[in-house]
């Protein structure tokens, strides 16, 4: 048999996962990393995660870059590893959580600089 007649095709992910992939790298690790220091340094503005205000108050953007990198890491070789349909809902999660904590962030920061 020859490359030809070969039925098995390499095929990357979808369109749907790529733009998926796209919008948690977005929101979940661009948006609420900005968005989380920007609110920190506002007087006032506190942050609810216990583990996050502890990487913040003592290593700031090199400890939280790295938590979201591992999280990204894991969450990707799940994706990798989980066959579709199920495998979908990884980035799915992870966008949607992105765009809410953004949402979020960027509310709590309006109001704190607004009064």
């Amino acid at each position: 048999m020859n490359w030809r007649q070969s039925s098995t095709r390499f095929t990357g992910p979808s369109n749907a996962a790529v733009a998926l992939w796209a919008v948690a790298v977005v929101f979940f690790g661009v948006g609420d990393l900005v968005t989380t220091f920007v609110g920190y340094s506002i007087t006032g503005v506190t942050e609810l995660s216990p583990v996050v205000k502890l990487l913040l108050e003592q290593h700031a953007f090199v400890a939280l870059t790295g938590l979201k990198a591992a999280v990204f890491v894991g969450f990707f070789a799940i994706w990798k590893y989980v066959s579709w349909p199920y495998s979908i809902g990884v980035p799915l999660g992870l966008a949607i959580l992105g765009v809410a904590v953004t949402v979020w962030n960027t509310g709590v920061i309006f109001v704190a600089v607004t009064g």
